[in-house]
This record gives C-alpha cells, structure tokens and sequence, in this order.
C-alpha cells in the first residue's frame, strides 16, 4: 500500500479511490468486490464525506437518533390527493412522553404567492397538545393533519391536494417517525381528524404567533393568551385584549381592570384619538351579583376618562346617563326613544312579561301642539281623531275642580285664587261690574284644566345645542418602570422610562385645544340660555293674557260669614265685583241664576267652599 499513499501525502481521496478499484477493503465491512463501502456508483469515495467544505446530498431522508429526520420534501400534481403518514405518536395513556417539532413550508397551487412557512411543536401525554404558527395565509391544499386511529395510536401526515407541495424537517423526543414516509392506499386514513392546518371550516382554526392552543376531543378548540394583546400603530388609539393585569385603572378606581379597549382614530386638528374601554370590576360582594361592567371613554386630549357610559350589574340592573334608542339626533342631551312607524303604531310596551296586555302602550303621535309652558308631562296627539290619552280605568288626580284658559280683557287686572270675575259678551274674563252678562270663580286647584293651546303660536321649547362641557385635560406624565442594571453585583436597580409623558409642545397644544373647545362650549352655552330666556319672557307675556277659571267641580270662593248650604250670588262693588252669602229661603230666582255655587263647608281661614254651580 505504500506505492500509493504515504505519510502527508495531499491527495488521499485520489489513493483511496484507486485502493477501491483494486478491491481493497478500507472498512471493516465487507464490500462488493471492486467498489468502497462509503463510495457512490460508480466506487470512488463521495469528497463531501470528507470534505467539511462541501455540502451532503441525498436523495432519502438523513436522520439522526431515532426521531429527528431531516429533508422531507412531497409534490402533487393536478388529480393527485395524496397522504403520508411520517410519524406516530403512542396512544395518550401510554405512559410515554413524546414531542414532535415540524418546521418547514406549505404551498398551494405551485404559485409563489401561496407558501406559507408553518412551525408545529406537538406532543402526547393526557391528549394531544399543538403550538403552532403560520407566517403567510392558512393552505389548503398542502397541510399537515393528525389523525387519531382505531387503536388510539396518533398518525401524523402530509396531505396534498392537486397542484400542491410541502417540504420540512423534524425533531423530537421518542416520537416515532419514518425515513421513507408511507403513503395511503385506498383512500383516507381511518380515524378522526384531531388536527389539521387548514382553513376548511368545521376542521381547525388558525393560531397566530405566539398564541397558545390545545386540542383535544376531536375538533374542540381552546385558545390561551398569556399576555396582553394589541393592535394598532402604538398609540392611545390602539384596540387590544387585556390579560389579568394592565397599566392604567380608569378613573383611578381601586378593583377596576380595563379588560378590553376599543381604539378610536384621531383627526388632526378636529379630534383626539383615544378608546372606549370595558371595565370590569369584582365589586364589594363575594358572588357575582356584585360584579360590574362598565364602558368609559378615554381621550388623548384630556388626558382623562369619562364617567360610565353603561353600567351592567350582576344582579340584573342596567345603567346609562343618556339613552337614545331608535333616534339619529345625538346632539340632544336628553333620553330619546323613538321608532321608524306610521301614525298610530306602537313604540314602546311597559308591562308584565307575556301578559295578554301592557299595562302601558306609546303610540306614534302625528301632531305635536301641546302648550310649551313648564310641565311633567307632554303628550302629542292623533292627526285623525285627535285623541292624546286612552285609559281602560279612572284618572285620579288631587285637584278639586275642572277648569279652562280663558282670555282677559286688556283691562282686567290680576285674578287672585278664589276671586269672583265676569264673563263678556265677547267671552273675556272682566273684574268689573258693567260688561259682565255672567259670574265664574277663578280656579285654584284644578285636576283638568282645559283650553290650553294659548302658547300655541309661540312653538316648541328650544332645544339646547352646547352639549357636554370640555373635561378639563390632564397631563400626562412619564410611565416608569423598575429594571435590573445589566452587569451588576450585587444587583442595581434603576427607573426607566417606558412609555414617556407629555413634551411641552404638546401639553401646550393640548391647554390650548382645551380653551379653543372650552369657548366654543361657552358661546354655544350663552346661546342656549339666551334663546331659553327670550322664550320664557315670550311665554310669561302669553300666559298673562289668559286666567283658570273654575267650570265644574269645588273651589274655594274668597267670602266670609258664609255658612253651608248658602249661595254665592254677585254683587255690584263700585265698578267691581263681590261675592255675598244668600240663605236659600231668602234667594230670589235673579239671584240664584246669578250664582257661582252653593257652600258645602266652610274653610279654615273662613273662606266658603263651594260647588261649582252649572250655568
């Protein structure tokens, strides 16, 4: 052998080759005769088996240990549906502990634009578990797929469909996988599909990265997030899912957690970014009856939260400020229910759940001429019949008498409750003798009072237009946060900025945005309070044109000496009138025509108290 190699001599793999060509054994295996155990086809010694330099090819598998197997590579062309089982996890109750890690690409159709690089760690022990992640869109016609066979063993495959490719290498710990994967015959593989990367729906969903699933009972689905989960460009508009802790506690609330936030984009120069943010809070109870969920907004620009917008309690209630159901005006401030419907249709039901009947039914109105003066209640009416309320029962009311507007002469003074007035010719109350054809009493506590439309001609009440004053904006300030010094021993810790505050070109901006809204706010509140007095001095000057005068009913009368069972007749007083007691035996049939009533008591202050007595 030394003719041909020698000590340091450089071209060993040529002396090599030609020791193989005349059948030299150079292992400890027996070779064919002429050719070299580690040689290719033709004998010779492949360089990259000893050449660091140069790369490995093969046309199988490489493997390494028992599990881990490197270069899997499966095409498909078009009427091809193909599955390769290349690798097997134990049943679940084995007693094993086996992980399988896949890491490579999934095409679909042969284009470009349809790979997906996919990474899956999975394991088995207790149930299948699956960590996985896609960077490009789910495929579908390249995927991997575990099925759970009859004999509870899981089968781990490609599968491809048509056009399609995968290729990847695998690792892991006792998982048993094959060097030459083997392919389906006859069909799909027998068992229950437990996981598939595929977009198909009904089969799997996607993960994305850093989320962590688990899969078990068939196709059931459970996702974890670990951590707080963002979106958006990093601002204080972002949306995101908040894990069990967050940064910031909304208005400062002991309990409160901001559990998820739903980002609201800025207009530069016309509005602040910021969130709407779900709050959630345990409460002072044990039990959920105590929780609450509250929605609150959250601006740049103030730098503040609002208070709940909504409240939803545990024990059923329900809160909010302003409700405006069914309605397009948001500019009013008050609650606002309405309905698209015809005249005469119902808009809300008030009553017992599944009862025959509400107790309370609203109906479109389609006029709106009620009279503008304060009031509790105002309720529009029927175009057709006119009609505004329909009771199947009593009203009760704690007025004693009904009483209707009528207008006064231009020289009747002011009317004081109980006082005797005459009515003209022309169906004006008069407080003087001549002119009168008959005598009323003015109302003082009516229960219906009638003739209301004198503010008719003034319209409805201003609406205000200021809105909700601006929040005062809060700066805000650097977020810090404790760290270890890189480095030191014993450990330092030091404070660092991690999400900084305001500059001062930007609080500035802010104060100033701030005024801007708050001046408008102010003008527009100006506005509103001047609009609302011009229509209350406007509605003063109506109502002292009309009076209450009693028509039916009992009302005090402002006589003294009176006793029960006498009339009220009227007599001349100068050029007014007065009211005198007349004992029925001594009332001429002039005088009792005359009458406004006949006393039933007298009262406390001794004043009679009459019925209103019928023309």
């Amino acid at each position: 052998m030394s003719e041909f190699f020698y000590y340091g001599q450089k071209d060993t793999i040529q002396r090599l080759n030609e020791l193989a060509g005349r059948g030299a054994v150079v292992a400890s295996t027996t070779p064919k005769v002429g050719m070299s155990p580690l040689g290719g086809v033709n004998g010779c010694i492949t360089p990259a088996w000893l050449d660091p330099n140069l790369p490995i090819q093969s046309n199988a598998r490489i493997c390494s240990g028992s599990t881990a197997k490197y270069g899997y590579q499966f095409t498909s062309s078009v009427g091809r549906r193909n599955w390769y089982k290349f690798a097997t996890f134990a049943p679940d109750d084995a007693g094993t502990q086996e992980n399988l890690l896949i890491r490579g690409t999934l095409n679909d159709g042969w284009i470009s634009a349809q790979t997906s690089a996919v990474t899956l760690l999975m394991g088995v022990r207790n149930g299948l578990y699956v960590e996985w992640h896609l960077e490009g869109g789910p495929r579908v016609s390249a995927r991997v797929i575990v099925y759970k066979h009859p004999d509870l063993t899981y089968g781990v495959y490609a599968f491809l469909d048509g056009f399609a490719n995968a290729s990847f290498d695998i690792t892991g710990v006792n998982t048993a996988t094959y060097a030459v994967s083997e392919p389906v015959v006859g069909g799909e593989p027998a068992g229950t599909i437990v996981f598939d990367t595929s977009a198909v729906p009904g089969q799997s969903m996607y993960i994305a990265p850093r989320w962590q699933g688990v899969y078990e009972n068939g196709n059931s689905l459970k996702t974890r997030f670990p951590a707080q989960i963002l979106t958006g460009v990093g601002s204080s508009g972002d949306s995101f899912l908040a894990g069990t802790t967050i940064s910031s506690l909304p208005n400062g609330s002991i309990g409160n957690l901001e559990a998820l936030g739903l980002g609201v984009y800025g207009v530069g120069g016309t509005a602040y970014p910021g969130r709407f943010g779900f709050v959630t809070n345990p409460g002072a109870s044990l039990f959920k009856q105590g929780y609450t969920l509250a929605i609150q907004a959250y601006d740049v620009g103030s730098g503040g939260w609002t208070g709940n917008l909504l409240s939803i309690y545990g024990d059923g209630k329900v809160g909010i400020p302003i409700l405006k159901a069914g309605s397009s005006d948001i500019s009013t401030i008050q609650h606002d229910i309405r309905m698209a419907v015809a005249e005469a249709k119902a808009i809300l039901y008030v009553g017992v759940d599944k009862a025959s009947a509400p107790s309370l039914a609203v109906a479109a109105a389609g006029l709106y001429d009620w009279n503008t003066a304060n009031s509790v209640l105002y309720v529009g009416k029927n175009s057709v019949t006119g009609r505004s309320v329909s009771t199947g029962g009593t009203i009760s009311t704690q007025g004693n008498d009904y009483a209707e507007y009528i207008s006064k002469c231009m020289s009747c003074a002011d009317v004081s409750a109980g006082q005797i007035i005459g009515i003209t010719a022309q169906n004006k109350i008069t407080d003087e003798w001549d002119g009168s054809v008959m005598f009323a009493v003015k109302s003082t506590a009516p229960s219906f009072v009638g003739g209301d439309g004198w503010a008719s001609c003034l319209g409805l009440r201003p609406v205000p237009k200021a809105g909700m004053e601006p929040v005062k904006p809060v700066r805000r300030e650097d977020v810090m946060e404790s760290q270890v010094v890189p480095g030191t021993k014993p450990q330092e810790v030091e404070q660092i900025v991690t999400s900084p505050g305001e500059t001062d070109d930007e609080w500035m901006q802010k104060q100033a945005s701030f005024v801007t809204a708050l001046t408008a706010y102010n003008i527009a509140a100006q506005q509103d309070t001047d609009a609302m007095a011009a229509f209350d001095a406007a509605l003063e000057a109506a109502r002292q044109k009309v009076d209450r005068i009693a028509i039916a009913g009992r009302v005090p009368v402002n006589v003294l000496g009176a006793q029960p069972g006498d009339y009220i007749v009227p007599m001349q007083d100068g050029s007014g009138i007065k009211g005198v007691a007349v004992h029925e035996d001594d009332l001429s049939m002039k005088q009792y025509l005359r009458a406004v009533g006949r006393v039933i008591a007298i009262e406390a202050d001794g004043r009679a108290y009459v019925m209103v007595k019928s023309v």
